[in-house]
């Protein structure tokens, strides 16, 4: 639940996979390369010049692109239920999302 806003009213207009997109699948399948041109473009002072922290960061990110969706459908399906007007079936998105996920690997 780390990250998440508070109120869930920010999330009424969540309908399903598709309110995500194309934000998640552009993260999902995104090049370790892409990650650092985004990098690059940051001031330096936004990382305290620390190089090396920002290349774990860099790392940490490429390896947690396919958890993304999972911790979606973690969020979704918590007893706080966050996305009242979510209308697809739960069970069924995911496996489909699984699915998509282990042809990209």
């Amino acid at each position: 639940m780390q990250g998440v806003y508070y109120r869930n009213y920010v999330y009424q207009q969540v309908t399903g996979w598709e309110s995500f997109e194309p934000a998640l699948s552009r993260a999902e399948t995104m090049e370790y390369g892409d990650l650092w041109r985004c990098a690059s473009c940051m001031p330096k002072h936004w990382y305290q010049e620390d190089s090396n922290g920002l290349s774990r960061l860099i790392d940490m990110l490429y390896k947690r692109r396919s958890l993304i969706r999972d911790l979606i459908a973690g969020f979704r399906d918590s007893s706080r239920n966050p996305f009242p007007n979510w209308t697809e079936a739960p069970r069924m998105a995911v496996a489909a999302g699984a699915e998509r996920t282990e042809r990209r690997a």
